[in-house]
C-alpha cells in the first residue's frame, strides 16, 4: 500500500522517515519491519541493511557519474550476472536508455526524478520511503511524475511511505493517510474517511477550507445554527444530559454552501475570482463569524444580499 503521512511543517514527518530508516536512533518504543526488530534505543540495524528505500527531495543523483552509472551505483557491489542488461532493462523501463550518457546536469527535472527512482528501485526494496521527492517540480510535471511512479510501485508491489504536506496529492496518491499533529497520530484512515469523517477539528482544517463557529447544545441535544438545528449524536445518547449548555466546535466547508432560493439571507461583503471558482465572504449577523464560501457561480458585482444553504448533516461537530 501507499501510507502518506500528512501535517504541516515542524509535525515530525521527516524525523518519522529519518527514524524508519535509520538515520536516528528511537529514544523510546521500537521500529519492527517483517517481524524483526531495527530499531530501539539499544539496537539500530544499519541503513543499508534494511532494504529500505529512499528518495528524498534534495538532489541526489552523483554529478560527476552518468545517467548510466547513478543507475549501476545501487548494484556495484552486488554480484549479479547479466548486470549489464539488467541495468539495460530499468533505463528503458524508466525511458532513459536514449539518455544513458548523460550527466545529470543536462537532464530536465522529471527526468532527474526517472534516474533516482530507477537507481532506488534496481536494488528491489521491500520499503521505498519518499520525503516530499516531487516538491522542486513545476504544479503539471509534478502530477504527470508522481503518478508514474506510483503506478510503477504499484505494478511492483513494493510499500510506499509517502511524505508530503500537499493534502491534494496524499488524496491522489494513497492507500491510506495518516495525519500527524506534533509527532501524535490524530487519524489514521483512507483518504474518503479523512475528508468525509475527520476525528478532530485539526484534521477537518488540515484537508479542506474551513470555517468554524461555536454553539451550545440544549437538554434534546441539539445545537442552534443560523441554518437550523443540528443533533450531537453524544449529547442526544447521553440519558443525563450532561452535555447541556455545553460548547461545541462547529465545521461547515466553504465547498458544501450553495445558493438556493429557500436558503437564510446573506450580505456579500467581499468577492474574489480565483480561477476555477469564485470565492465569496458573507455576512450573517453580528453575533455570527463572517462565512466564507467557494462556488463556480458568478453573481452580479451590485447583487449583495443572497440567499445560501447548506445540508446540514454537513456541519460537522466537535468538542470545543
Amino acid at each position: 500500500e501507499v501510507l502518506s503521512i500528512l501535517g504541516p511543517s515542524g509535525s515530525g514527518k521527516s524525523t518519522i522517515l529519518k527514524l524508519l530508516a535509520g538515520f536516528l536512533k528511537p529514544s523510546a518504543g521500537e521500529i519492527t519491519m517483517l517481524n524483526k526488530l531495527i530499531s530501539s534505543n539499544k539496537l539500530l540495524i544499519p541503513t543499508g541493511k534494511r532494504s529500505i528505500g529512499l528518495m528524498f527531495q534534495e538532489e541526489v543523483l552523483f554529478p560527476h557519474l552518468t545517467v548510466y552509472k547513478n543507475v549501476a551505483f545501487g548494484i556495484n557491489d552486488i554480484k549479479l550476472k547479466n548486470k549489464d542488461l539488467i541495468i539495460k532493462k530499468y533505463l528503458k523501463s524508466f525511458g532513459l536508455l536514449n539518455l544513458q550518457n548523460s550527466y545529470p546536469a543536462s537532464l530536465s527535472g522529471g527526468e532527474k526524478q526517472r534516474v533516482s527512482l530507477a537507481r532506488v528501485l534496481i536494488t528491489r526494496p521491500n520499503i521505498l520511503l519518499m520525503d516530499e521527492p516531487f516538491s522542486s517540480l513545476d504544479k503539471n510535471l509534478r502530477t504527470d511524475i508522481c503518478d508514474y511512479t506510483i503506478k510503477i510501485l504499484k505494478k511492483k508491489k513494493i510499500s510506499v511511505v509517502f511524505v508530503t504536506h500537499d493534502v491534494s496529492e496524499a488524496f491522489r496518491i494513497s492507500d491510506r493517510i495518516l495525519v500527524l499533529k506534533k509527532g501524535i497520530i490524530e487519524q489514521i484512515d483512507n483518504p474518503e474517511n479523512i475528508y468525509k469523517f475527520p476525528k478532530t477539528k485539526y484534521t477537518a482544517a488540515l484537508v479542506s477550507d474551513i470555517n468554524k463557529f461555536e454553539g451550545l447544545s440544549n437538554k434534546s441535544g441539539l445545537i442552534r445554527t443560523p441554518f437550523g438545528n443540528i443533533k450531537c449524536t453524544n449529547c442526544s445518547s447521553n440519558s443525563e444530559n450532561t452535555c447541556f449548555g455545553k460548547k461545541h466546535s462547529c465545521v461547515i466547508r466553504t465547498s458544501d454552501l450553495f445558493f438556493s432560493k429557500n436558503g437564510i439571507n446573506v450580505k456579500v461583503i467581499e468577492k474574489h475570482f480565483l480561477g476555477s471558482c469564485w470565492e465569496y465572504k458573507l455576512f450573517i449577523n453580528k453575533d455570527f463569524p463572517i462565512l466564507k464560501m467557494l462556488t463556480i457561480n458568478n453573481l452580479p458585482d451590485d447583487k449583495q444580499n443572497i440567499k445560501v444553504s447548506i445540508d446540514l448533516n454537513k456541519i460537522l461537530i466537535f468538542d470545543a
